[in-house]
């Protein structure tokens, strides 16, 4: 259990910065910034891996499948990290883009294959995988101003109200989940659900408070600052607001696995 939620974890972080690094534009920020993301992905996506591969034969078939597309997306996204330099665009972006759907694949697919409603574990981890990955990139590139502090405002305001809105839809998508897993009156909606509510009731409560509440409440400042220019002061908020979030979907992979619910 232990080695599949470190495995998703990475894997997720993985492909939400990749997917979403291309929303602030290579010759707005530079070779270097997507390089860095270029490369840590490619390390987590190692790590990942590396983790499934520790699960030995004991490893579901679904499981399995997911190792070997994540390799198909480490191959591409080391590639795409490459090919900055090279600056052939089509060979560029068409690993990128091979490189998001094997990633895909590897998370928002073959692990849930057998899964009751299997769309909503997929929903999921695209929401968490995108929140991840847009707390990380709006934090770092925070960081990107003290080396570049000429840089145009634009591409921190696209990350941080990604970040934002992301996290506003994994509030909603959580509150869609309890009702339809739990129900809100005195029967639970699904067996399923009866567990997550009274064996892991805990850690439920811990998902919430830690991982959505205290992200939402510095929502608003992380905007405001950032409309200011104030970029240090939006990045320190944005690193406290990353943290919540990446122990809240720590959180939320292990009640979903743990409990069968998508939470």
């Amino acid at each position: 259990m232990v080695l599949k939620i470190g495995s998703l974890y990475f894997a997720f972080i993985a492909w939400g910065c990749l997917t979403l690094l291309p929303l602030v534009v290579l010759r707005e920020i530079g070779q270097g910034f997507y390089r860095f993301f270029g490369f840590l992905c490619v390390a987590l996506q190692t790590l990942s891996i590396g983790l499934l591969f520790l699960v030995g034969t004991e490893l579901e078939m679904g499981y399995q499948k997911a190792e070997w597309a994540l390799g198909v997306s480490l191959f591409f996204t080391l590639c795409f990290t490459v090919a900055l330099r090279i600056r052939r665009q089509w060979f560029l972006w068409s690993c990128f883009v091979l490189a998001v759907l094997s990633g895909a694949m590897a998370i928002l697919y073959f692990p849930w294959i057998g899964q009751d409603k299997a769309y909503l574990f997929a929903l999921h981890a695209l929401i968490s995988s995108l929140v991840l990955g847009a707390g990380i990139l709006a934090m770092m590139l925070g960081h990107w101003y003290l080396v570049t502090p000429k840089l145009s405002i634009t591409p921190l305001k696209r990350y941080s109200g990604s970040y934002i809105l992301l996290t506003v839809l994994t509030a909603l998508e959580l509150a869609v989940n309890y009702t339809l897993y739990v129900g809100w009156g005195t029967e639970m909606a699904t067996p399923a659900g009866a567990k997550l509510f009274h064996e892991d009731i805990l850690f439920v409560l811990f998902r919430v408070a830690w991982g959505i509440l205290p992200t939402l409440g510095m929502s608003y400042w992380i905007w405001e600052t950032v409309k200011m220019r104030s970029t240090q002061s939006a990045t320190g908020i944005l690193y406290a607001a990353m943290v919540c979030t990446m122990i809240g979907e720590g959180m939320g992979l292990y009640l979903t696995l743990a409990s069968s619910v998508p939470f």
